[in-house]
């Protein structure tokens, strides 16, 4: 049996009886009048602090991002201010590499990492001016190739880079051995098409077969990342056959990619020497022990010097900034472009 009281229903209710239902009723709507105000309030007072919530959150996501841009702009100035004759990871525009985290107007801090684009290896000769190959670009496709497996790629991985990089800046549909073109782009799950230019920033390199933003940007297992030792970033001087590489700032492997008779003891050396004091001149490198003078001037194949091949200032440079705060974080990446005592930013991303 319910415990719950019940209305009579034998007799309509008195006078009385109505005036206590209405006063019950009455209590009940101020009941829940109160409570749904309350409810109101509270949703209100959340409403304001979520909206708080995110103004400061904005407002600290756009002070990390002007920290990030903020040192942008201190890679610039330093570049400015450089002596363009010569250029090594001495140089205060490198200094960023060094300091950690670097304390900006008391609200946060910025990290970031500056880059020689001209100490890597130069993609972009992989093709002569006309998108075609010819005797230089198969040279430079063989250095690449070197360069790949000394970084501990396979064989058939290299050679799949080198051609499918090839086929991505040609001129023709015609796939390169074990290269792409549009018919294997359009077969994947989010397909696109082969360009056949050359590449428009270093993230095309991650839709390139083969290389993908992992190897990339992270590199594989105990393979080094690849943009550590690739760019797409740099001119052929006039008369150049070849975009020379910037012999104070190359990494050991590249420097081994250099000549067949580069080892890696020889190649440490060079790199031991110029820790010490960069070399002025390319010609500089005689001066490294045990370095064998003949190598300079000798014929590698296609009348291709290791003088040809190598500098010691650079142009273009490139950085990663991060902008940080107690809650927030941003990240820009630009690369420059230093002409005399000019500086200009060619390229800018932020993420």
């Amino acid at each position: 049996m319910s415990c719950w009281p019940t209305f009579r229903v034998d007799a309509p209710p008195g006078n009385a009886a109505i005036e206590n239902g209405q006063k019950g009723i009455a209590l009940i709507m101020v009941v829940v009048s109160v409570f749904l105000l309350t409810v109101a309030v509270l949703q209100t007072r959340a409403g304001v602090n979520l909206a708080e919530d995110i103004a400061n959150s904005s407002a600290q996501e756009l002070q990390a991002l002007y920290m990030a841009r903020s040192g942008l702009e201190i890679v610039n100035a330093a570049l400015a201010d450089d002596d363009p004759q010569v250029d090594s990871y001495k140089d205060d525009w490198a200094a960023a590499n060094d300091l950690g985290a670097v304390p900006i107007a008391e609200v946060g801090w910025a990290v970031g990492k500056v880059s020689d684009e001209e100490g890597k290896f130069n993609i972009l000769d992989l093709v002569n001016a006309d998108g075609e190959s010819d005797e230089d670009s198969e040279f430079a496709a063989q250095r690449l190739f070197d360069l790949l497996v000394s970084l501990g790629l396979s064989d058939s991985r290299a050679e799949e880079i080198v051609d499918s990089l090839i086929d991505w800046m040609d001129n023709d549909g015609i796939v390169t051995g074990s290269g792409a073109e549009d018919e294997y782009y359009s077969t994947l799950d989010h397909p696109y098409s082969c360009p056949n230019s050359k590449p428009s920033s270093i993230d095309d390199l991650t839709l390139v077969k083969g290389i993908g933003p992992v190897l990339l940007y992270q590199g594989e297992d105990e393979i080094p990342p690849l943009i550590n030792y690739i760019t797409i970033y740099g001119d052929k001087k006039a008369g150049d056959r070849f975009r020379r590489i910037n012999l104070n700032t190359a990494p050991v492997k590249l420097i081994m990619s250099l000549s067949p008779e580069m080892d890696q003891n020889l190649a440490e050396e060079i790199v031991d020497y110029r820790d010490q004091e960069p070399f002025k001149t390319a010609s500089g490198i005689k001066d490294v022990p045990g370095f064998p003078d003949e190598m300079y001037n000798s014929d590698m194949g296609n009348n291709v010097r290791l003088a040809d091949l190598i500098k010691v200032s650079s142009d273009y440079f490139s950085a990663r900034i991060t902008g940080e705060t107690t809650v927030a974080s941003s990240k820009v990446y630009g690369v420059f472009r230093r002409k005399s005592k000019t500086v200009s930013l060619v390229y800018y991303r932020g993420f």
